[in-house]
């Protein structure tokens, strides 16, 4: 409900776009990942990034963020400070393959991260995005005695602290 509430107040104090979608394939830690993002004011945007992971821990995770951009005449391009919020419903590693059997098949993980970026529009519509910056994820609940293997498999995959993307999309 609070982003029905969000998403159509701005469209009302929409000033220089009125949405940007874009999107990207992880090659290294195999995910889609699609954002959208719409203005708040002349200076700041929120939107979400919809995640959906194929290897190790697969499953959705959902990262609502607010964006403020440096630029004093709008926030259709330019660099920008981004603050999010994280959750994910993942899947359990298949600890049977090694003899443990496993209580849940799916488990939630929460975080937060911050990072920045800068947004290029290329023409009127095309825009190329990168960001960088750090998140910090909920660890997946492990109850064997491979507990420091996959602890160390998920902050190299899905729960990697470094957060680096860049997405292609086109804004509206």
């Amino acid at each position: 409900m609070l982003f029905i509430v969000l998403f159509s107040t701005g469209l009302i104090y929409a000033q220089n776009f009125k949405g940007h979608v874009s999107a990207t394939y992880g090659i290294i830690n195999e995910k889609i990942r699609l954002q959208y993002e719409m203005p708040l004011d002349s200076q700041l945007s929120y939107g979400i990034n919809m995640n959906y992971y194929f290897k190790g821990w697969k499953g959705p995770v959902v990262e609502p963020f607010i964006r403020i951009y440096r630029k004093k005449d709008g926030n259709t391009e330019g660099f920008f400070g981004q603050a999010k919020l994280i959750y994910g419903n993942l899947s359990t590693l298949d600890s049977n393959l090694r003899g443990f059997a496993v209580e849940k098949k799916r488990w939630s993980t929460y975080g937060f991260g911050i990072s920045c970026g800068n947004k290029f529009l290329l023409g009127k519509h095309f825009t190329i995005e990168y960001i960088t910056g750090v998140r910090l994820l909920s660890a997946p609940p492990v109850t064997y005695d491979y507990f420091n293997y996959d602890k160390l498999a998920w902050y190299l995959s899905t729960g990697l602290p470094i957060d680096l993307q860049l997405k292609f999309g086109f804004q509206f």
